[in-house]
């Protein structure tokens, strides 16, 4: 794999300022909301400059700005709550991941069916919220049940309907790559990773942590798709090679 493009002084000067966007937006412009009684879920935008320096800069430089973000972040603002090596884990990977899944679109040239693989995702996250549902044991009538049904039915077609909405003049970014990233990511990271590293810190359940987030996901993986795709029409002017 070539990672040249992530140790060039351009790259490094990028990725040190989307490093220091990703501070200021987790620790100071984001908002903790407790689950099970405990600081557990961070809703904000700190992560999108993270997945910014991994799609631009490649895998190495992407895992760099996401660790370098979240040591640093951690200790100019704790935000109240221990250090938890796992996330540091997850923030390296919030960068590398899209690196790998982009370098392999512009070195590789593979084919895949984006929208089909987003609309898997969304099956599954609608599945999951019902299961956060039925986890607390609401007592759901078939009017609730009909409602809720329309509602996935529209979550499941929004990566599809989105894509052919928002057109992009550069196809590399457009924004079936994009809303598949920003999904495996959360996938991967906030539903896996940092949910079993909150249950073993705090030591809770893995289920205890899992509903809200599922929750959250319902929310934001739409909403930082949609703003790195707006912020991706000025990647083009950004030499990554």
């Amino acid at each position: 794999m070539n990672t040249k493009k992530g140790f060039n002084t351009r790259a490094l000067v990028a990725c040190g300022l989307l490093a220091a966007i990703s501070i200021v937006l987790t620790r100071v412009f984001s908002y903790m909301i407790p689950l099970a009684g405990l600081p557990a879920l961070r809703i904000g935008f700190g992560d999108i400059p993270v997945i910014i320096s991994g799609i631009l800069f490649g895998p190495i430089a992407g895992g760099l700005t996401g660790g370098v973000s979240d040591i640093l972040g951690f200790i100019l603002n704790p935000m109240g709550g221990p250090y938890i090596p796992g996330f540091t884990i997850s923030a390296v990977l919030r960068g590398l991941i899209p690196g790998v899944i982009f370098w392999l679109i512009r070195e590789k040239n593979i084919k895949f069916n984006f929208h089909i693989a987003n609309m898997i995702f969304s099956i599954f996250l609608t599945i999951g919220i019902l299961f956060v549902f039925l986890s607390q044991e609401v007592d759901l009538s078939k009017a609730l049940m009909m409602v809720y049904g329309v509602i996935a039915f529209a979550f499941i077609m929004l990566p599809v309907v989105l894509s052919r909405v928002i057109k992009s003049e550069d196809t590399l970014y457009s924004f079936d790559k994009i809303l598949f990233i920003v999904t495996v990511c959360y996938f991967i990271i906030s539903l896996g990773l940092n949910t079993f590293w909150l249950a073993i810190t705090y030591e809770k359940g893995f289920l205890a942590f899992l509903p809200g987030r599922i929750l959250a996901g319902f929310v934001m993986i739409p909403l930082h798709s949609f703003m790195i795709f707006v912020l991706s029409r000025w990647f083009k002017y950004i030499k990554i090679s």
